[in-house]
């Protein structure tokens, strides 16, 4: 759908939509990812790989979130879509992610 079609459709620009927006200097320079981004990379590159997802919904997904959530740096916004991608798959719920994320959590600061 192109930019005019969706800004008809939706009376707005969805955030995603930067087309004729003024925007500065882009920075070219390596940036090494966070340990989390890597590894929201690689947990979306195995569902994909076991057809559990595809780059179109994860790319759908991410340009549905709020603007507040889609503002969030690039590997938040991830992790955000990711859970919203698999809770509307039926595959985990968003508590059960929070859930074993807490466990998660208590089992790293206990051996602090």
């Amino acid at each position: 759908m192109s930019g005019a079609a969706e800004e008809d459709l939706q009376g707005m620009k969805l955030q995603h939509d930067l087309g004729g927006e003024p925007a500065g200097p882009i920075d070219l320079s390596d940036q090494e990812a966070e340990p989390f981004g890597k590894l929201f990379t690689a947990i979306f590159s195995a569902l994909r790989q076991h057809d559990v997802m595809s780059v179109d919904e994860l790319r759908r997904t991410l340009e549905d979130l709020s603007k507040d959530v889609y503002d969030q740096p690039y590997y938040e916004r991830w992790g955000e879509a990711l859970c919203n991608l698999l809770e509307e798959k039926a595959a985990v719920s968003r508590a059960e992610i929070e859930q074993r994320m807490a466990e998660l959590k208590m089992r790293i600061e206990a051996t602090r």
